[in-house]
């Protein structure tokens, strides 16, 4: 959860504060600010998805690892005569 929360915080805080002072410096009428805000605030949920979405899969890849692993072992078992 932590990783999801950092990776939209990281967004907002790139979009919304730290990119429009570069702006300030590039030519234009600054419709940026208020057309694509919409737009960005997608793209900072979609972020958060990505996120959510990748942790569930290593998850999964990993339990599915350990299970293989054990099941290796428990193949190699020797059994008494």
């Amino acid at each position: 959860m932590k990783y999801i929360l950092g990776t939209m915080l990281g967004f907002y805080l790139l979009i919304f504060w730290i990119l429009p002072f570069f702006y300030r410096f590039l030519p234009g009428d600054g419709a940026y600010a208020s057309y694509f805000h919409p737009a960005y605030m997608g793209m900072i949920l979609l972020a958060g998805l990505i996120v959510a979405c990748t942790i569930i899969l290593l998850e999964e890849i990993k339990s599915l690892k350990e299970e293989k692993i054990n099941e290796h072992y428990l193949d190699l078992e020797v059994t008494p005569i």
